[in-house]
Order: structure tokens, then C-alpha cells, then sequence
């Protein structure tokens, strides 16, 4: 879909994706061409597809300009031949540095590039004449993909296409259709309707856009599920004036939303450092249907409110969701009621907060009950690490040796081993090994250094060698332990749900 208002330049509307794929695929045969010595071939098809040599300035001209976020990235680096090498290293740069929108989506883009070059490649290497066969590519991409051209005098229209394509089977996503109605409906405030969308864009991962926006729409006018959440907005936004002021709310919204999953957003900067952590742990324990009271907390309430809520909502989340795996979705009708609540009243401690979840509070008894008979397998190592690093902190007061975050160098410990040796298996002659191997009565903390030469030595060898000379309070605690078999297992995870109520407790 082309806007034709500024001929003879074409403005690309929907398909932006598939024309810059095609641009990279020949660049890469362009490249691949001057790589074997066919600098003729080269030439050619850049002069045919990439741009042209502007006589005054020496320099291509691009036949495709790219958005504001990926242009100058796309003329630094693939309009004109680049050595591969130089842009394999780039990949590697831009894995490590990727922190916005924009280094994603470029990265992306090279990613794109790199894997058609290297398709491309091995095509042509198992071929005796390469130029024949890069000429034949061109000519497959020439001739016989098929594209159809809408032309509209303006953005506003091509949208109000979609919505019609749409109404008769097109298949779009739920966030292309919410764009396309805001953007249809946006009149004299396109143009800063369509910005907002794009900061939107820069703050949320793009397959995430609907998920967001849902949890946003939660937050604020109660339930709705992504199929009926275009239904709802397009019906409540109507006029230009409305919908600029929903996307204003909807591009702050984004910044918390982005923020809720990275720990380490400048967002947080003003924060007590407790909140980081909090968020890394609604990161780790993998909770998001928090987020609609999170998002009004933050929107209506002082942020020392917030931080209580946050905190809350991570402790009732261990309870609920990670160790008892109750009910998830009576507990987002909860959340919905409660996140309209802070927006209409307001609250001014978190009290309340907690008075509408208590019935969904897992009490004590029933926590330690589930909690005494938890296994947690190898897919969650980095879960069973942070509940053994909380447990440890507890023994040691919160104020001594805090456990190393860093897995490479304090290693999760099965003291029974995975692949126990006949020293082990003796022990558990009634009972299937692998039904304690990964209890968390079974597991503790080492030094990664220590961990290594113990391997998978005997009870005996790993207290003496291991376990004795281990800081952690929750390691040393197994030297009470003169064997390990099963019943210590239980007796040492029973002990640890005592614990662990008392950690993970909300006492209002």
C-alpha cells in the first residue's frame, strides 16, 4: 500500500518489512558477486535495485529510504559492498550493546542480511558457474514474485483500507488493527497520533503491542480479552480528540510497561533500590498478570505507595502463582477489580490493597504444605537459585555474605547427585532417585571452584571437601546431617517451608 500525494516518490504504507527483506537479499547477491570478482554483476544489480551514483557527489542514491529508526543504519552499512567480516564483528557489537528499540530493530536487520548472505552462499557453492546462478536468483525475484499495488492520496485512507480488507477475512494482528483504527480515526492528529504509536513502538516489543495495550485497557475500564479489545476501543474512540488523549495516557502507560520488565530502566533511577530488585524478581518468576495493578499504582498513587504495592504483589505472586499454582484466572478478575479501585479511590495506604486479595492469600499452613513437597526441575535452575539465595539471607541475618547472583560462579548444588553412582543409589534401594533429586530439600549453594572437584562424591566426601568450606549459611547447615537419604530430604525442605512463610509473609 503506497501513498502517491508526493510523486514521483512512493510512500510505503504496509509492506515495509518484505520490500526492505528483498533490498538486503540483493545486497547480499550484490556483495557476494564482488566477493568472487564479477565486479560487473555487482555494479549492475546495485545500479538496478539499490541506487544509483550521483554524478556531482560520487555517492548512491538510495532507490529505498527506510524509516527515521533504521535509515542511516541501512545507508551506513548495506547500500554500498561491505566486507562480511566487518559486519559479522558489528553483529557481535550490537548483541552486546543492545539496549533501545532502535539497536533491536537494527540488529535485526543485520541478522537479516547476514543469513541471506549466508544462504546465498552455500546455494551458490555447490554450483560451477556463481554469476549464472546469482543471475538466476535475480531473475526468480524479477519475474516471478507477484505483488499487489494499492495506491491512496493519503496515510489516513490506506487505513481506513485495512479496516476493510479486515471486514472481508484479511487476517490482521490485533495491534495492526488498533493502529489502523487510531490512525484512521486520528483527522488534524495524525501526525501526532502516529508519533505517539511510534514511541510506543520504541518502548514496547512489537509482539507484545496488543498484550500491553490490553493490560492497559484492564487497568482502567475492566476486563476484556485481546479478540474483543479492538471491538472495545474502536467503539469507545471515535473522534480525533479522544483518541489523542488516549494515545497521551497510552505512551506514558508504555514507559511503565517497558519498565516492569527490565530491572535495570532509567526508570527506576529515583527509586529505592529495593524496587530493582522486586522487579527482577516479578521478571524471574515470570508474573505479568500483576501488571494492571502495577500500571495504576503508578499512574494515581505517590511512588513510596507504589513500592509497598510492588512488594505485595511480589509476595502474594511467590505464594499464589509460583509455589501453590492456584486459580490464575479468578485471580486477573481480582486484579481488575483492584486496579479500578486505586484509580477511582485512590487509596493512601496499602491496606485496603491487601484487604481485597487476603481471600486469595495462601495462608501459612497451606503454603508450608506445598512448599515441604516442592520440586522444581532443571528448566527453572535460575527459580530454585533465587529461593535458596532468600533462604540463605534469612539464615544469615540479611545483613552478612549475600549469595553471588552469578551462576558461573556460585553453582546450584544437588547433593544427591543428577547421575548418582552406586555410593548414592544404595541409599534409595525403595525409592526412585529422580524423586528427590530435584526436591528442594535436595539442592543448596556452591562455589562453582568447590563444586568441581566433588563432582558426584559420596555424602561423605562432598561435607568434608565441599560443604565445610562453603560461607553460605544454608550450605554449612548440611553438615548437621551425618547421612542423606530421603527422610533427610524431608526433614531438611520441611524445615526450609518454615522459612520460607516467614520470607515470603504479607502482615498487614
Amino acid at each position: 500500500v503506497v501513498n502517491i500525494s508526493d510523486k514521483p516518490k512512493l510512500k510505503l504504507i504496509d509492506g515495509q518489512q518484505r520490500i526492505t527483506t528483498i533490498s538486503l537479499l540483493m545486497c547480499a547477491i550484490r556483495d557476494i558477486a564482488r566477493q568472487e570478482g564479477d565486479d560487473e554483476l555487482s555494479i549492475l544489480i546495485s545500479e538496478s535495485y539499490l541506487g544509483s551514483r550521483n554524478l556531482r557527489t560520487r555517492k548512491t542514491e538510495p532507490k529505498l529510504t527506510l524509516n527515521t529508526t533504521n535509515n542511516q543504519f541501512y545507508r551506513e552499512n548495506f547500500l554500498e559492498p561491505k566486507n562480511i567480516e566487518n559486519l559479522i564483528e558489528m553483529r557481535k557489537a550490537l548483541r552486546t550493546k543492545s539496549k533501545g528499540y532502535q539497536d533491536k530493530s537494527n540488529q535485526l536487520m543485520l541478522e537479516a542480511y547476514l543469513l541471506l548472505h549466508k544462504k546465498v552462499q552455500e546455494y551458490i557453492s555447490e554450483k560451477e558457474n556463481f554469476a549464472e546462478v546469482l543471475i538466476q536468483i535475480e531473475e526468480c525475484i524479477r519475474d516471478k514474485l507477484v505483488a499487489i499495488l494499492i495506491s491512496v492520496a493519503d496515510d489516513a485512507n490506506s487505513y481506513m483500507i485495512f479496516e476493510t480488507l479486515n471486514n472481508r477475512g484479511l487476517d490482521l494482528s490485533g495491534s495492526d488493527l488498533l493502529k489502523n483504527h487510531l490512525f484512521a480515526k486520528a483527522g488534524d492528529s495524525f501526525a501526532e497520533v502516529k508519533s505517539k504509536w511510534s514511541y510506543i513502538q520504541q518502548n514496547v516489543d512489537k509482539y507484545e503491542v496488543t498484550r500491553f495495550i490490553r493490560y492497559y485497557w484492564i487497568s482502567k475500564y475492566g476486563s476484556v480479552t485481546e479478540k474483543e479489545l479492538f471491538r472495545d476501543i474502536s467503539s469507545k474512540f471515535r473522534s480525533s480528540l479522544s483518541i489523542m488523549e488516549f494515545m497521551n495516557s497510552l505512551s506514558y502507560a508504555s514507559e511503565i510497561f517497558e519498565a516492569l520488565k527490565n530491572p535495570q530502566s532509567s526508570f527506576w533511577d529515583s527509586f529505592n533500590s529495593k524496587v530493582r530488585n522486586d522487579i527482577y524478581r516479578l521478571k524471574l518468576l515470570n508474573i505479568t498478570r500483576c501488571y494492571p495493578i502495577l500500571i495504576a499504582s503508578k499512574e494515581e498513587l505517590s511512588d513510596q505507595l507504589f513500592e509497598k504495592i510492588l512488594r505485595m504483589v511480589v509476595i502474594f505472586s511467590f505464594r499464589y502463582n509460583t509455589i501453590c499454582k492456584l486459580d490464575s484466572s479468578r485471580l486477573e478478575r481480582d486484579y481488575t477489580k483492584i486496579a479500578k479501585y486505586i484509580r477511582a479511590e485512590k487509596p493512601k495506604s496499602a491496606i485496603p490493597i491487601f484487604q481485597k486479595l487476603n481471600p486469595l492469600y495462601p495462608k501459612d499452613q497451606d503454603f508450608k504444605d506445598v512448599f515441604q513437597k516442592k520440586i522444581i526441575d532443571s528448566k527453572d535452575s535460575a527459580l530454585a537459585r533465587y529461593i535458596l539465595s532468600e533462604i540463605n539471607s534469612c539464615y544469615m541475618g540479611h545483613k552478612e555474605l549475600v549469595a553471588n547472583p552469578n551462576e558461573s560462579e556460585l553453582n546450584l548444588e544437588h547433593i544427591l547427585p543428577q547421575k548418582p553412582n552406586a555410593t548414592w543409589t544404595s541409599k534409595f534401594t525403595k525409592t526412585d532417585p529422580d524423586l528427590y533429586t530435584w526436591r528442594l530439600g535436595n539442592m543448596t549453594l556452591l562455589d562453582a571452584s568447590i563444586n568441581r572437584k566433588v563432582g558426584n562424591g559420596s555424602f561423605t566426601d562432598k561435607c568434608s571437601k565441599a560443604y565445610s568450606r562453603s560461607q553460605l549459611e544454608i550450605t554449612k547447615k548440611i553438615l548437621e546431617y551425618s547421612v542423606w537419604g530421603p527422610k533427610q530430604i524431608e526433614e531438611r525442605q520441611s524445615e526450609m517451608s518454615k522459612v520460607a512463610c516467614h520470607i515470603w509473609r504479607l502482615d498487614y
